[in-house]
Parts: C-alpha cells; structure tokens; sequence
C-alpha cells in the first residue's frame, strides 16, 4: 500500500491522516489551534509528522485557506481568518531534512478534488461553511485553477454593496454574511450577548431566539443566492456541501437545494444535484491524499 499523509489547516485546528484513495483513511486525527502564530503552527505540524513516523509515507498534501498561488504553493494577499499565515509557503512547515514531496492547495480545492472523486460528475462545485466561506471547482477530475490559480473564492464575491464589513477588507462578501466568524461578528455589532456561544449552542438557541434565528436566516439566504449564481455561470453537474458548520446543520442543506433550483434556468434545474459532503470533515484531508497520488503517479 502506498500511503500518504494529508493535512487540512483550518482557523481553529489542523486535521490529519494517513493512507489513500483506494483504501482510505488508515488514520485520522485532529489537533486544535491554541495559539494563533507560526511558531504554534510548527509545533504542530512537527508533532504530526513524529505521528507519521510510525507509517512509510511517500509525499505530503496540505490544504489551506487563502488564495495560494500555482505551482508555487505561496499564499497570496490577505488571509482573513489567519491573518498571520499569508505571503508564505504552508510546504515550509515540513522541515526539508524530511527528503519528501509536499504539494499545497486551497482547503476547498481538496474537499471538492475528494468528493467529485465519490460521484460520476463532470463538473463538481465544492463548498465548505465554516470560520469561513470556501468553494473548490473540480473538471472532469481536475482543480479548475482558472488563470493564476485564484479561482472559485466565492466567499468573497460581493452580493450587498456597501454591506456588512469583510475580514478580507471588502464590504458586502457573501462570507460576512453566512460564515461562522461572519455571523458572530454580525451578533457582535447588534450588541447580543449571544456572539461568543459555542457553535453548538448557538444553533440549538436558535428556534427560541428571534434574533439568532433572523441572523441565521439571512446568512443561509445569502449563501442561497451566491450559489445560484455561480451555477449559472459555471452550468455544475452537482454541488457539494461540506465543512465544519454544515456538519452540525447550521443551515438547512434541504432548503439550500430547493431554493438554489428554484432561482436557476429551467434547463439547469433539471440537472443540478446537491448533496452533503460524503467525506465530511474528512474531505479536505482526503483531497490531500489524492492530490498527492495525482502528482506523483
């Protein structure tokens, strides 16, 4: 068995795991970020790679949030929920003694590289609703980059013009909307006591809280319309929902299917899939064991 180690950094933890497409996961497991800084993000990775001693593994793939560069692997402006982890390689984390090959995508780029691979699809959407807004865009089993490599940041398409402030310094993206930090940082500015609850809590709260429910709502619609409209553009065969959120039913994923459909052309209606993330939050780390298996075959 070929195996390779895949890591998925996200703005509250890193998951990992070793193994590959063929047999799956043979190990899986998240470590949660205390300090936000690169000497914390060392330490964790190095702790991780003296897990994978104990496995012989052939390459490393790294997902990150950003917009990262292609085939540089460097992230590119302003990274909004780790502002700290910009203008730099993630590849740089695995120290070059290691005599490995290490290969860096977008986050979303792996969650939907994984999951188109589940399906027959010529065309995959990948979206994943966490910290913050990600979307990935698969083509006949490839990352659609487009020409620089900074395709598919939905979360930072503008759906209200001079709306809600942005981490990424915008005004009006459909991530201040229907993000978690999004959201939290909305209940923050309307001077409700509820914006530090533990995401769990938060969404049980919300049938008894008017105010949650409306915040809730409106990011859920936001994110509704965003999808449509990228669908009608890019005219997917299925879209893919996934991240940390919609694996506690944040948002609806029922509702967010009937209402994308119901604002696409007909001929498109008829066509589109949607469905949660078969991999969950296990997608992004999947996706960069395949990445790795593509590039070394």
């Amino acid at each position: 068995m070929k195996l390779f180690l895949g890591i998925d950094i996200g703005a509250s933890g890193f998951k990992y795991g070793i193994g590959d497409s063929k047999h799956g996961l043979q190990h899986f497991a998240t470590k949660r970020i205390g300090e936000k800084s690169m000497d914390a993000f060392r330490r964790i990775a190095q702790e991780i790679l003296d897990e994978a001693e104990a496995w012989d593994i052939l390459g490393i793939g790294i997902g990150s949030p950003g917009t990262i560069s292609q085939p540089e692997g460097r992230i590119l402006g302003k990274n909004p929920n780790l502002p700290f982890f910009s203008d730099l390689c993630p590849g740089d984390l695995i120290p070059g003694h290691l005599d490995l090959p290490v290969f860096v995508e977008n986050d979303a780029n792996l969650m939907a590289l994984a999951e188109s691979a589940l399906r027959d699809c010529k065309l995959c959407v990948g979206i994943t609703v966490g910290s913050g807004i990600g979307c990935g865009i698969v083509q006949n089993g490839d990352v659609f980059h487009g020409a620089h490599g900074f395709a598919a940041e939905l979360g930072h398409s503008i759906v209200y013009p001079e709306g809600e402030l942005c981490s990424c310094g915008q005004k009006g993206c459909v991530e201040a909307y229907s993000s978690v930090d999004g959201i939290r940082r909305r209940l923050h500015n309307m001077g409700s006591s509820y914006a530090g609850m533990a995401l769990p809590n938060l969404i049980a709260l919300r049938n008894r809280i008017p105010e949650l429910d409306e915040v809730l709502l409106e990011g859920e619609d936001t994110l509704i319309r965003a999808l449509a409209n990228l669908c009608t553009v890019l005219d997917p065969d299925i879209l893919i929902l996934g991240g940390g959120a919609m694996d506690l039913n944040m948002y609806n994923a029922t509702r967010i299917e009937e209402e994308v459909i119901k604002l696409l052309p007909e001929a498109l209606a008829k066509q589109i899939r949607c469905c949660i993330a078969g991999y969950g939050n296990r997608a992004g780390v999947m996706g960069g064991i395949m990445l790795c298996e593509r590039k070394l075959r």
